[in-house]
Formats: C-alpha cells, sequence, structure tokens
C-alpha cells in the first residue's frame, strides 16, 4: 500500500481561498466546505475522521494565547488535542456559519455537515474531492500518491519548513515519540548531514 504524501502548502492554500470566494450559483455551499476541508486541515494537522467530527462550538479565542484556537478528540490517541487556526482560517469558518443560517434557515453545530443529504460529511468525499483537485493540478504540483491524510502530512511539512523544528510538529502532529516525527516527514541521515554542512559553509 502506498503512503501518501503532502501536498505544496501554498497552493493548496491559494486553491482554497479561491474556491471559497468563487462566485456563481452552483454547488457554492460545496465549494465552500471543500474550501475549509483543506484550510483546517493544513492548519491543524487533523487525521481526516478527527477533522470531519469538528464544531464551531470547539473553537476558542478567548483563552491564554488570545488567538483562535480549535480543540478536538483524536480518536486514535483517545485524548482532547488543542490546534491553532490562523486568523483568515477563522473568520472563513464564521462566513460559512452566516452562509448556512442564510441559506438553510440554520447552522448546525458540525462544521462539516451535508444540509442536503442531512447527513455529516464522509472520509470519501474528502478523499475523493482531493483526489480530483491533485489530478487537475490544483494543489500543485500532481503527486503520485494523494488522499484526505495528505492534509496531514501537508500541516507537518509546512510547519517543519518554516521552523526546522521538529518539537513544533511533533506538538502538531500529536506524535508521542520524537522517532514517529522524524519517520512521518521522512527525513533521512543524507538530509540531516546535507544541513549540517551547510552550516560549516
Amino acid at each position: 500500500m502506498n503512503t501518501t504524501v503532502s501536498f505544496n502548502y501554498t497552493q493548496a492554500k491559494q486553491y482554497a481561498l479561491d474556491l471559497f470566494h468563487e462566485k456563481g450559483n452552483s454547488y457554492q455551499q460545496d465549494k465552500k466546505v471543500e474550501a475549509l476541508l483543506i484550510l483546517i486541515g493544513i492548519d491543524t494537522g487533523f487525521r481526516v475522521s478527527d477533522l470531519l467530527k469538528l464544531k464551531y462550538s470547539d473553537i476558542s479565542t478567548d483563552n491564554q494565547y488570545g488567538k483562535p484556537v480549535i480543540t478536538g478528540y483524536v480518536h486514535k490517541k483517545k485524548r482532547f488535542e488543542h490546534k491553532p487556526l490562523s486568523t483568515n482560517t477563522h473568520r472563513l469558518i464564521e462566513a460559512y456559519s452566516n452562509y448556512c443560517m442564510l441559506h438553510n434557515g440554520n447552522a448546525e453545530d458540525l462544521i462539516f455537515y451535508n444540509y442536503k443529504s442531512n447527513k455529516p460529511y464522509t472520509r470519501q468525499w474528502a478523499h475523493k474531492r482531493l483526489n480530483k483537485a491533485n489530478d487537475a493540478g490544483l494543489l500543485g504540483k500532481k503527486v503520485k500518491t494523494a488522499g484526505a491524510h495528505s492534509l496531514r502530512r501537508t500541516a507537518g511539512a509546512n510547519i517543519y519548513n518554516k521552523t526546522k523544528d521538529l518539537r513544533d510538529v511533533q506538538f502538531l502532529l500529536g506524535h508521542d515519540r520524537m522517532k514517529q516525527t522524524e519517520h512521518y516527514l521522512k527525513l533521512d541521515q543524507t538530509e540531516a548531514l546535507d544541513r549540517l554542512h551547510r552550516l560549516y559553509d
């Protein structure tokens, strides 16, 4: 079984923003919720099964950080984890809630709620949407093995690329051991030696 790989963070984010703000009447709500799937996924690094269960009421801004934080239950670890949300993603979540209220007469607390089927969106739906976007090259250069888990990998790769600190990635992804984070990012001895040589030079 092939392991999913990360998307290009910058291009995935831009695609999601464009999708959320896309004008037109056809499938507008579907596009907005797909955009939030990507944005929340690459912000938080939640596994898609946990991501799809997130609620508006899980978001807090009145906290010690003074910034948006979302708390979700991680089924695999049997615990709640706190994840950061970008201010822009938080703003779009609020805009989507208002959109749902306006167009459906109510806004379910569950963010990823399908108002057409009156059921939550599924992992299969997420996998299908992301694969379609990947095949069209909308999430950056097309990757060979894409899927819903690619969002989690994108979140981890983005933090590592920005900070080069595995502890930040470990915290975001909720890994118990650093070795797990290293393996997850596919870091190897060659890359480590290359970084050290650049420091010497």
